[in-house]
């Protein structure tokens, strides 16, 4: 069987590494409440122009006019405050309590700085798509149960499924895994991770650009860049740069501008990973005060450099196209005044939602009874690579389009029949009910997924063998590896996941049913007629 919501506290990053700017998860992710946010009524008008899909350009007040030539987003200004930057991360940077963040030690060896590599490793993956909150108590029972690489390595993915459960993107564990067992399987790793970013980037599974970057910058000390979701929104607007998020040249131009700043910082001598410091404070300034929503220029140490706040508080920029042009940006839709920006929350530039396929499925919730009174449920285990990855699911065909109930238990039936190695007339005789559910929708990143639920119970007075899935007890049920999906799908057949009894609306509908059923041939239904009112007295 086959979201997160957008927060300045989940960390979307590019690349391989799960981007925020070309989303392509494979996987599901845990399921989140939203909460409210309460925005400014001017700020709301705002961004509510900003956001209308259906604002046609030529209906539009114009265009912000902002000549200017490529060296307008040059980052020397932001290069000048580097320090003042670093002085802001040394004041916040145990605000949240994220226990992976130490400070760089240049006397640690090279396995002590390995064992960092692997720690920043964890954080880094689980970060992904996820809140901080939420991974820091993720973060700190899985180095508990594998405190080293080579523990991890000596895993299985069972374990590390279950380890990851409720995190969501599966493909993040067992790439985990993978390269666990990658840099313990060959000796030139000599049992840590690559301290070159190039390296490990190409010979470690689920390792990007970014990702490389923050492992290499952090733990080993290495100067190079790193841009995650926060870092790229930061650039762009300390840059002024409304460009198409996902085009190959915004992608390069940033990477640069993040390689420069970095190549500008001041030597190790006067403090010692400088690089680590400066990535992750970037990152921090990002999440914490230029917010995709609400950012809080007063408190940003990079004001004075940041060209989104001089364009909303001067007209023109007070800049004129000096140079070759720019080939990046694009025009800015004016609100009201034409000379001026209405925010500086039109950096980065608005993306283009991708409309999500449909799909749906039909999901069979096989109950096994046997004469002793035993109970077994069918599950299959997924493939090992492809949406929710090696997880365990009931028994479920896909179909092109909803059909009707009876034509999905017609589907169900037929496969269920391949999958038991019975015949039609086999499985009729094992059956002794069947139950639709109703339909339920289930939203992965990519996918508006709907599942179509049927429960079916059988009895016979062994188990059916099975030549593609596995019968579990209660036990196995609830300690299986399972997608949110699945849960869902559990809960409306019995109320919840870790339940093995009807749902009450089940349990009306069999005592409904009874008091329906037929004595000698005939249908006993109590019908409730409409009770006549009485004439009143003159």
């Amino acid at each position: 069987m086959p979201k997160p919501a957008s927060s300045d506290s989940v960390r979307s990053i590019p690349s391989s590494d799960a981007s925020e700017f070309n989303p392509e998860a494979n996987d599901e992710g845990p399921e989140k409440k939203r909460r409210r946010v309460s925005v400014p009524r001017r700020q709301k008008d705002r961004l509510a122009l900003l956001d209308a899909p259906s604002l046609d350009i030529e209906e539009a007040a114009g265009f912000v006019h902002r000549p200017h030539g490529a060296n307008y987003h040059d980052v020397k200004d932001i290069a000048a405050l580097q320090g003042a930057l670093l002085d802001w991360f040394d004041g916040i940077r145990e605000k949240r309590g994220m226990p992976w963040r130490k400070r760089f030690d240049p006397g640690f060896s090279m396995d002590e700085k390995g064992q960092r590599a692997y720690e920043i490793w964890v954080s880094e993956v689980m970060l992904q798509q996820t809140q901080v909150a939420t991974v820091i108590a993720y973060w700190q029972r899985w180095i508990q149960k594998w405190p080293t690489i080579a523990d991890l390595a000596d895993s299985n993915i069972e374990e590390v499924n279950a380890a990851w459960r409720g995190l969501g993107y599966y493909r993040r564990a067992r790439s985990l895994l993978a390269g666990a067992k990658t840099v313990m399987g060959d000796p030139k790793y000599k049992g840590r991770l690559p301290n070159d970013p190039e390296t490990l980037e190409k010979e470690i599974e689920g390792v990007g650009r970014y990702t490389a970057g923050a492992i290499c910058s952090m733990a080993y000390g290495v100067h190079t860049p790193v841009v995650d979701g926060n870092i790229h929104r930061l650039l762009t607007r300390v840059l002024a740069l409304h460009a198409v998020q996902t085009a190959p040249q915004t992608i390069r131009f940033l990477w640069t501008a993040a390689t420069e700043l970095i190549q500008r910082l001041p030597s190790e001598g006067g403090r010692p990973g400088v690089a680590g410091d400066w990535n992750q404070a970037l990152m921090e300034l990002g999440n914490q005060v230029c917010k995709s929503v609400t950012p809080e220029c007063g408190l940003c140490p990079l004001q004075a450099a940041c060209k989104a706040y001089a364009e909303l508080k001067i007209s023109h920029a007070g800049h004129t196209a000096s140079s070759s042009p720019c080939t990046l940006c694009t025009p800015i839709t004016s609100v009201g005044n034409a000379d001026r920006i209405p925010s500086v929350a039109v950096f980065p530039m608005r993306k283009e939602k991708k409309t999500s396929r449909v799909e749906h499925e039909v999901v069979s919730v096989v109950e096994w009874r046997g004469d002793d009174g035993a109970r077994r449920w069918l599950f299959v285990k997924r493939p090992e690579k492809g949406l929710l990855a090696g997880l365990f699911e009931p028994f479920t065909v896909p179909v092109s389009d909803p059909l009707t109930p009876s034509a999905r238990l017609e589907k169900a039936t037929e496969a269920l029949s391949l999958a038991l190695a019975a015949t039609d007339a086999d499985l009729s005789q094992l059956i002794i009910s069947r139950r639709d559910i109703g339909s339920i929708p289930h939203v992965f990143s990519h996918i508006n997924m709907t599942y179509h639920i049927l429960h079916l119970s059988l009895s016979s007075s062994s188990i059916p063998s099975t030549k593609s899935g596995i019968w579990l007890d209660e036990a196995a049920v609830e300690s299986a590896n399972v997608g949110t999906g699945v849960k869902k799908v559990w809960a409306e057949v019995y109320g919840s996941w870790g339940s093995f009894d009807p749902t009450f609306k089940q349990v009306k509908a069999a005592k409904r049913a009874k008091k329906e059923a037929s004595v000698e041939g005939k249908i006993l239904k109590k019908l409730m007629m409409p009770v006549m009112p009485s004439r009143a007295n003159t």
